[in-house]
């Protein structure tokens, strides 16, 4: 699946970098027609705009990138600094597609009482086959059911978010260019590639990671 997910991002940058090229050659071309110029047809950042628009249309017209989100609603990124009510994130992108506006890439996340701040905490071995053994007996006696998560959901505060965590923060209106915004929940993880739950730090300085997951048969 990863190899699937680099390939895809691997055809997109190349597609990119090519109509970009196209963007530029029809800027230039319209810029340096003498004709054109002649009669007010534009100039080079005209020739330039026109391009870009359309290496945008064609990138959309092949079905290498999705389509471009109007409303976006929840962001992720990695947290730079943290105040007493808000932190700041160096932000994802919102959009799949390179040549899309992608808003500020630093973002200022606003909290408050009513923001539900979640922690997702690894199920230890014996916790996870008791979920899926409850889960493999729902299945069995064909009541509905659905894989239970590798974790759980505890509630966590603005002072358990540290510098270099990765979160993900949700909100009530459209954020896709918001510099500054107003959080309605955000979630992180306690242990994952960034995020380390402090509280399990030991005097080395060295994190306990959770155990593997047993592989059931």
């Amino acid at each position: 699946m990863n190899g699937i997910k680099t390939m895809w991002i691997a055809v997109a940058a190349v597609a990119a970098v090519a109509l970009l090229i196209v963007g530029y050659a029809w800027g230039a071309s319209r810029s340096n027609n003498a004709s054109i110029l002649s009669l007010g047809g534009g100039s080079y950042a005209t020739g330039y705009a026109a391009g870009i628009a359309e290496a945008k249309k064609k990138l959309k017209d092949s079905g290498i990138v999705p389509v471009s989100p109007d409303q976006v609603t929840s962001i992720s990124g990695t947290v730079k600094s943290v105040g007493t009510d808000r932190f700041i994130i160096t932000a994802n992108p919102v959009s799949m597609n390179p040549l899309d506006a992608q808003g500020p890439s630093e973002r200022t996340i606003v909290v408050n009482d009513q923001t539900k701040i979640t922690i997702r905490v690894a199920l230890t071995p014996d916790e996870l086959n008791a979920a899926m053994k409850a889960f493999q007996e729902n299945i069995a006696s064909k009541k509905p059911s659905v894989p239970p998560p590798p974790f759980t959901e505890k509630t966590a505060s603005l002072s358990d978010i540290k510098i270099g965590m990765i979160v993900t923060i949700t909100a009530a209106d459209n954020i896709k260019d918001a510099a500054t915004i107003n959080a309605t929940q955000v979630s992180f993880d306690a242990v994952s590639k960034g995020n380390i739950d402090m509280t399990q730090i030991p005097a080395t300085g060295a994190p306990v990671l959770p155990p593997p997951v047993p592989q059931t048969k």
